[in-house]
């Protein structure tokens, strides 16, 4: 009997014990995470970002997106990166209810805050903690919501970033195929590269002659031909030129006596000046410049100066070495 009556009590321990797990299991998945509706990319007309050392937003003005106050061209790239998350900000898990906010950097010391507009309505507002150990989620928080939760993917560095880091960095672009016309100004001399193009002999006369098949060739007023391929890189490195960073406390009329001033003619007229850097920037100095295509005069990395600050000479073909040179 005594048996039975203990069978009986370890029955009910059991019963009691399954029963605690299954509804504590069901307690932690009764939870529902916010219902976060998509915002269409192309509806989102404004985005403020704000940390505890600044607060700038970028607004959509046509196809490009401008840095406000000043009006900055933005990264596009950036841009859509961010656009990204605003547009679909996928919640995967409730992290804590705790409002252990200091945890997940999510105080106001530590957090970006976020917010998207669509027009005059205000669409998305989070903040951005830190980065969750998996690496593939982020700490956020919901405007109007205490409780901490996972985001989908690892993004508080497209949010982490400074007025300077997101302008767009392109200060010259076209297509080198555009240009007709090469002139440039270095010591005083000017030297001009006109492009011409002969259609390649074909053995058949009669079949037409494909654009491929088309030989450029870069000549001087004078007859000179240049190296095509010198001519080449050359328009290949001014093509999609970016800047390290801009001279915010300058304007293009502060700039003066260029080394070099290069004009490229196509569809339209391209400029480029570029001026001597500083005496007590030898290694890796940063040469002033300006562009036709920007507003705003910039700096350039040292070893983007050098493929553009050419000697005309160094365009020409290279000269043969004499047989006593080949000697030594």
């Amino acid at each position: 009997m005594k048996g039975k009556k203990e069978y009986i009590i370890l029955a009910a321990i059991i019963v009691a014990v399954v029963a605690y797990l299954v509804l504590r299991q069901t307690d932690r998945s009764t939870y529902q995470l916010p219902a976060l509706s998509k915002i269409p990319k192309k509806e989102i007309s404004k985005v403020e970002i704000t940390d505890p050392e600044k607060s700038f937003a970028v607004n959509r003005k046509g196809d490009v997106w401008l840095i406000a106050p000043e009006d900055y061209s933005a990264d596009p790239e950036k841009i859509d990166r961010m656009l990204e998350i605003v547009s679909d900000l996928n919640l995967t898990a409730m992290v804590s209810e705790s409002k252990n906010d200091q945890r997940y950097d999510l105080t106001p010391e530590k957090r970006i805050r976020v917010k998207a507009w669509a027009g005059k309505a205000l669409k998305r507002e989070f903040d951005v903690g830190k980065t969750a150990d998996t690496f593939r989620h982020t700490f956020v928080k919901i405007a109007g919501d205490d409780r901490i939760f996972h985001a989908e993917n690892s993004f508080r560095d497209r949010f982490e970033t400074t007025i300077e880091a997101l302008r767009d960095k392109t200060v010259l672009a076209f297509k080198s195929d555009e240009i007709g016309s090469i002139k440039i100004i270095k010591d005083g001399k000017t030297t001009t590269f006109a492009k011409k193009v002969e259609a390649k002999e074909e053995k058949q006369a009669e079949e037409p002659v494909s654009p491929e098949k088309n030989i450029s060739q870069w000549v001087t007023p004078e007859g000179q031909v240049a190296d095509s391929n010198k001519i080449k890189s050359f328009l290949s490195a001014l093509s999609d030129l970016k800047c390290k960073r801009y001279l915010n406390d300058r304007t293009k009329h502060d700039l003066t006596d260029p080394v070099i001033s290069i004009t490229l003619s196509g569809t339209k007229e391209y400029q480029l000046s570029v001026y001597a850097h500083g005496k007590n920037e030898e290694e890796n100095p940063l040469w002033p410049a300006q562009s036709s295509e920007n507003n705003y005069p910039f700096l350039l990395a040292d070893f983007k100066a050098q493929d553009v600050v050419k000697d005309p000479g160094d365009l020409m073909p290279d000269k043969p070495k004499a047989d006593n040179e080949d000697r030594e």
